[in-house]
């Protein structure tokens, strides 16, 4: 815990960037309980009025605008956290407005996948002297444990599913199109790309009924600053509804939002949550390998 420790004794400036989710939320109340000052910054049409970010908003793509947001609000360090849809940029939408600056940058941009985009934001605003900061150890608390994260066990279908579709997954989140994809008798029902987890489980639901294995990774080699997979109470209801009956999540690299009520939805609904270790993973701050702490970190 000493490299954790070592950043949170550097956060007296710190500058929350929200998008949309619930992470964010979750992200403001663990900061507030371990007494972590934080400034939210938020977009207009996509991050939750909740959060308060009214002194500090501005429209997504409007870089110059944040980046004086954030040198009025004298922050050095920056923890970016949210879902900020690529498909924005694809469609049509109010909630974005790009400056010059966001048309710059895009255009040196190779590929709009997630990793692409907010990289080379971050990079941008590295250069004008603020440090991003990695979710994995602000947020360490919320990183899923290794072993059962529910009252029910996996079954051995459910497990068999786990073992042929992480090669599955691994291979899409190194493309770049998804973190998550669902079995049914080891076939592959569906995969995550750009419309996201809720929409790709619920498309399971329809294609294969009930039974489904739900599996979601971070990308190899994922850049822990930001984008980490979540999960949270939402999942599991959209679960429930599409009648998965399984979720296997990367231990130590998944962030679990609301722990207790994730638990009681699946456990009240019978699905059965675990955290696998992927082959040659590094292990984080804090024993998330130990199977042991996996019920402490979610009860």
């Amino acid at each position: 815990m000493e490299e954790a420790s070592a950043q949170h004794d550097h956060v007296a400036s710190l500058g929350l960037i929200v998008g949309a989710g619930a992470l964010p939320i979750e992200a403001v109340r663990l900061l507030a309980t371990e007494r972590i000052p934080c400034e939210v910054f938020g977009f207009d049409g996509i991050s939750d009025p909740e959060l308060g970010f009214e002194k500090n908003r501005t429209r997504l793509g409007q870089l110059a605008a944040l980046a004086t947001a954030l040198t009025i609000a004298k922050v050095e360090r920056l923890l970016i956290v949210g879902k900020f849809s690529k498909t924005l940029l694809l469609g049509s939408s109010d909630a974005i407005s790009l400056d010059e600056e966001a048309v710059r940058l895009l255009a040196g941009v190779d590929r709009l996948d997630d990793e692409g985009l907010l990289g080379a934001i971050a990079s941008w605003l590295e250069a004008r002297g603020f440090e991003i900061a990695r979710q994995d150890l602000l947020l360490a608390s919320l990183l899923a444990a290794k072993g059962s994260l529910s009252a029910r066990s996996p079954s051995e279908s459910e497990s068999a599913d786990l073992e042929i579709g992480r090669g599955v997954v691994d291979g899409l989140a190194r493309a770049g199109v998804g973190q998550c994809v669902a079995l049914r008798w080891g076939c592959v029902v569906a995969v995550e790309a750009a419309e996201g987890t809720d929409a790709m489980i619920r498309r399971a639901g329809e294609l294969a009924g009930a039974g489904a294995t739900v599996i979601k990774v971070a990308r190899p080699g994922q850049d822990r600053r930001f984008d980490l997979p979540a999960v949270g109470p939402d999942t599991i209801e959209v679960m429930r509804q599409a009648e998965a009956t399984g979720l296997a999540i990367e231990a130590g690299s998944t962030l679990i939002i609301d722990a207790p009520r994730f638990r009681q939805r699946a456990d009240e609904a019978g699905i059965a949550v675990w955290g696998f270790e992927r082959p040659g993973s590094t292990r984080l701050a804090g024993g998330f390998d130990r199977a042991s702490n996996a019920t402490a970190e979610v009860a």
